[in-house]
């Protein structure tokens, strides 16, 4: 994905920080559902892509 170049990382600041410290102390992750259920839907549509040979 390509990035448009007027966009600017920004900190990570408050609760958002402490839930990366707790994922990078503990070895976890950070995801919220939505993002989950479009990895997924993504993962299957290439998986059947796949399958049927297109």
């Amino acid at each position: 994905m390509k990035y448009p170049l007027y966009t600017i990382s920004q900190p990570v600041v408050n609760s958002e920080a402490k839930k990366i410290a707790d994922a990078i102390r503990t070895g976890g992750y950070i995801a919220n559902e939505a993002a989950i259920a479009t990895a997924k839907r993504i993962a299957e549509r290439r998986k059947l892509r796949d399958q049927t040979g297109e």
